[in-house]
């Protein structure tokens, strides 16, 4: 089965959420996206319908490209057309061919590029407007994870006011559970207050795809790109100019790069300084040109990161990053990998007490970290670190007196092997990388030291 056209039936704004109905050919879905402490009618009277009708296109367009999971030939986004520029066209492109070529390589897809984007009638104009105020506190994304509360410890030890912003996706599973976790992680910070966003989208959560097209090897998400979208209501509603993600400087390294496409697949790209750099400039340039967005962990690795989170025991039990089951299934190379950074740089008993199993014994998983070390054709796909990354950790574990099979692999195939520089490896991931970031610089002199 192939699908045709891909399509944006309808927009409705309701006052504390969005209802997007999409088609793909004759199959229908829905996505919701709830604001649990937002009033789209005030927002309408803050600012005008108009600009509201254009903020929540683009929301609707870019939550679309999840469909083109099923490489579509067309997108039909007539029903949005007059909320948006060219320029977006353009961005959608460069959003789906970074984020998707990951998709590309797991189905072997060699002669797709993108959907054509079809529409009825005209696009609208770009029309950049202030968001009213100017409020200098921090908006900052809390996934629950390690990156996330080493982002907003550096901003509360730097005095920075900040606001926290929390979402839920089904992808992950029930709402309230993902809730409750990242309020577990929130309690270790002071944000002046607290945000939440709650996505329910059935095209992710039914059996469709496995039913329909068994040969195709999932659906991609374009989920940070379409969650900086997704945080504008908030930001218009609370006049906050700054948006702060946690992504690390590991994130704009590829997984492999693929001779049939001439292309790097990174599963990341969508995390990466790249990406960041564009969603920055289109806003600014199309949308609201006073928004800033930024990672305030662009300029260390993941290595960096696991030290400063070691500053910090007490979150140890409640962060979490596992995207099968939360907080942890204990059986993907997410949690692989984060137990790894944990075991290198935590006390082996605090870790163990959250895990209570030996990750480098479990067979399933040595795939998995002979991966993380370079022994196979690329390294998993998730948001972890680099393969020196990897090493570095394991070798932290060995001098650590810790044991397990995945260890006695690094020790036969990596460790001997006399070529490798083991002090310019480890200089390379404790440094920060004071050029290569959007930082304000305003903020980037009150953390550089928390860095």
């Amino acid at each position: 089965m192939k699908i045709e056209v891909v399509k944006i039936d309808d927009l409705t704004v309701h006052e504390h959420h969005l209802d997007i109905i999409y088609s793909a050919d004759k199959f229908k879905f829905s996505t919701k996206v709830f604001y649990h402490d937002l009033s789209f009618s005030y927002l309408k009277e803050k600012y005008s319908q108009q600009v509201i009708q254009r903020i929540v296109a683009h929301i609707a367009l870019f939550e679309g490209m999840k469909l083109c999971s099923l490489f579509p030939k067309y997108y039909d986004i007539s029903e949005i057309a007059e909320y948006l520029e060219k320029p977006v066209l353009d961005l959608f492109v460069k959003i789906y061919q970074g984020v998707f070529a990951q998709h590309w390589y797991e189905n072997q897809v060699t002669d797709y590029q993108q959907p054509e984007i079809i529409f009825s009638g005209s696009l609208g104009d770009s029309n950049p407007v202030a968001m009213l105020g100017d409020n200098h506190t921090i908006l900052a994304g809390c996934g629950g994870g390690k990156d996330s509360i080493v982002a907003l410890k550096m901003l509360e030890e730097a005095d920075i006011p900040f606001a926290s912003m929390q979402y839920s996706h089904t992808v992950y599973g029930k709402a309230d559970i993902q809730h409750n976790l990242i309020a577990g992680v929130l309690e270790h910070v002071t944000p002046i207050k607290k945000h939440k966003i709650s996505i329910f989208d059935d095209f992710i959560d039914f059996p469709f795809l496995k039913l329909y097209f068994p040969e195709n090897s999932g659906i991609t998400v374009p989920e940070t790109p379409v969650s900086i979208f997704e945080s504008l209501p908030i930001m218009l509603s609370e006049g906050y100019n700054y948006l702060c993600l946690a992504h690390e400087k590991s994130a704009n390294t590829g997984n492999l790069f693929w001779d049939k496409l001439g292309k790097e697949v990174n599963h990341q790209w969508g995390k990466g300084h790249e990406a960041e750099t564009l969603m920055n400039n289109f806003i600014q340039d199309h949308l609201l040109y006073n928004f800033t967005y930024f990672s305030i962990l662009q300029p260390i690795y993941d290595f960096r990161i696991f030290k400063h989170l070691a500053k910090y025991p007490e979150v140890l039990p409640k962060i979490h990053s596992c995207n099968i089951q939360k907080p942890w299934c204990k059986k993907c190379p997410k949690c692989a990998y984060v137990w790894l950074g944990l075991m290198a740089t935590f006390e082996p008993e605090s870790v163990n007490a959250v895990f209570q199993k030996n990750l480098f014994d479990d067979q399933d998983l040595i795939p998995t970290f002979q991966q993380m070390l370079g022994l196979s054709e690329h390294t998993p796909f998730e948001c972890i670190g680099e393969i020196d990354e990897s090493r570095l950790a394991m070798k932290k574990c060995l001098e650590k007196g810790l044991s397990g099979k995945a260890l006695d692999i690094f020790k036969q195939k990596v460790l001997f092997d006399s070529s490798i520089d083991w002090q310019h490896i480890e200089e390379k991931y404790n440094r920060v990388y004071t050029a290569e970031h959007t930082i304000p610089d305003w903020i980037f002199k009150k953390i550089e030291k928390q860095l």
